[in-house]
């Protein structure tokens, strides 16, 4: 731990600026070499400490100049480190990174109806002993998962001189140079953004840094900081760093999940959200908490085209059962307009003079979940909408559709451009299909006319 080393050089170092600053955007001609020529600007923080026994005369001293640079591509680190000991061995550097997390679940499991806490192995019910036992052993591992997810959330990169490893990995997460002169060594090292840690925050507007130098000379379980940034140092970028193909689309899922996180880099297309879904009958907890739900956005369906609007369908939403929803979105290059969630539905597309008409149908079990009365009986129900010249949806009109009250199948049909809809019972050999429900289109209106088939 070095927590308390640190608490100790507090007390014996001489004062050092631990007032972080960050340069945003990268020296001009940076290379990862070990010589510091680029960097013209004033450090962006400065070290200083002692370590070993006796008098503070008899002690070795450290002081650092370090310079930090941030781009969207990842993070740089210059260090000139003079050092009465001069050596270059083991891993001397090792900088600690967190970005602002994603907020995680309570731990509870839920049902059809509602959510259920368990914040301590204590809540967990008395009787019968084999429920309580099963919620005690689910409480312990779910206690563990969390954990971890959060011990993921900050990153502790060791800078050696064949490269940058992250803390739990084997492979190189980055490149560093170390390069002695008399009295102390300097160093580079680069980070990419895609070895950062998992955040919640986009576009990325701020960070928490801490520097350790080590003690080169102590073995791996006794190595303690010569000299320390002491804690975390946040800073708030000016120019906030945007990710991903489609990073607005990336910002607006993320502000649709509390518990959303990306991985920062070229590939930031994809988001992790930590939700506890819910569970038919889960009147016991079994699901994990939290689901890591993984919602890929590259997975974009186009749709219709209006001039220069395109309309297109994407998965974004982390639905309350772990499934992810699509939303219809409008966009203008990289601008969106408008969005909708349209769950899991089937759309149908028409375009018009004046813009787009849309049909949603949901074709399903009654009840989403399966619970309920008929909760598993088959549906079938219709939502009309359009989309203006101008990207907006209008106010879906719901239209009536048939099923949700038997077994037995149902089925539907629209014509090509949206000016018939009609909904079928599908009865047993030889009756077939029965007209249940036919919706006209009036285009003087554009609403529909409503007629229900008679019954036998």
């Amino acid at each position: 731990m070095l927590l308390p080393v640190t608490l100790l050089l507090l007390a014996a170092a001489p004062a050092s600026d631990t007032s972080l600053r960050v340069q945003e955007g990268l020296p001009a001609d940076f290379v990862a070499d070990g010589r510091l020529d680029e960097w013209t600007q004033p450090p962006s923080l400065t070290l200083s400490g002692t370590a070993g026994g006796g008098t503070a005369a008899s002690q070795d001293a450290v002081s650092a100049r370090l310079w930090l640079a941030i781009d969207a591509g990842g993070l740089a680190i210059a260090g000139e480190v003079r050092d009465s000991k001069a050596q270059i061995t083991g891993d001397p550097v090792e900088v600690r990174l967190a970005l602002p997390p994603p907020k995680l679940p309570p731990l509870a499991y839920v049902d059809q109806f509602q959510e259920h806490l368990v914040p301590t192995e204590g809540d967990c019910p008395r009787k019968p002993q084999k429920k309580a036992a099963a919620c005690e052993a689910w409480w312990r591992q779910q206690t563990a998962l969390r954990q971890q997810l959060q011990d993921a959330l900050v990153a502790r990169y060791a800078l050696r001189s064949d490269g940058v490893v992250r803390s739990g990995q084997t492979d190189p997460a980055g490149t560093a140079r170390y390069a002695s002169f008399p009295g102390g060594y300097r160093f580079e090292a680069r980070i990419p953004a895609a070895a950062f840690p998992r955040t919640a925050e986009a576009p990325l507007r701020q960070l928490s840094v801490r520097v350790d130098l080590l003690d080169g000379e102590a073995g791996a379980s006794t190595r303690t900081a010569r000299a320390s940034s002491y804690d975390f140092q946040t800073v708030r970028l000016s120019k906030p760093l945007r990710y991903g193909q489609w990073p607005e689309l990336l910002e607006r899922a993320l502000a649709a999940h509390p518990g959303a996180s990306y991985q920062p880099g070229p590939g930031a297309d994809s988001l992790e959200v930590w939700m506890n879904p819910a569970r038919a009958y889960q009147y016991s907890p079994k699901a994990p908490s939290p689901a890591v739900v993984r919602v890929d956005l590259t997975q974009v369906k186009g749709l219709a085209a209006v001039g220069d609007i395109r309309l297109v369908s994407v998965p974004v939403e982390a639905n309350r059962r772990g499934g992810v929803d699509r939303w219809l979105v409008s966009a203008r290059g990289q601008a969106i307009l408008d969005t909708r969630n349209i769950g899991d539905d089937t759309v149908r597309v028409a375009p018009n003079a004046t813009g787009v008409q849309l049909l949603q149908v949901y074709e399903g079990p009654s009840n989403p979940m399966g619970t309920g009365t008929c909760g598993e009986c088959p549906r079938v129900s219709f939502q009309h909408f359009t989309m203006d010249a101008q990207g907006r949806f209008s106010e879906a009109l719901r239209l009536r559709g048939t099923g949700g009250l038997s077994e037995r199948p149902v089925a539907w049909s629209a014509s090509a451009d949206l000016s018939l809809i009609e909904a079928f019972d599908v009865l047993p050999a030889p009756l077939g299909k029965q007209l249940a429900v036919r919706h006209v289109l009036d285009p003087e209106t554009g609403r529909y006319t409503t007629s229900a088939a008679s019954p036998r």
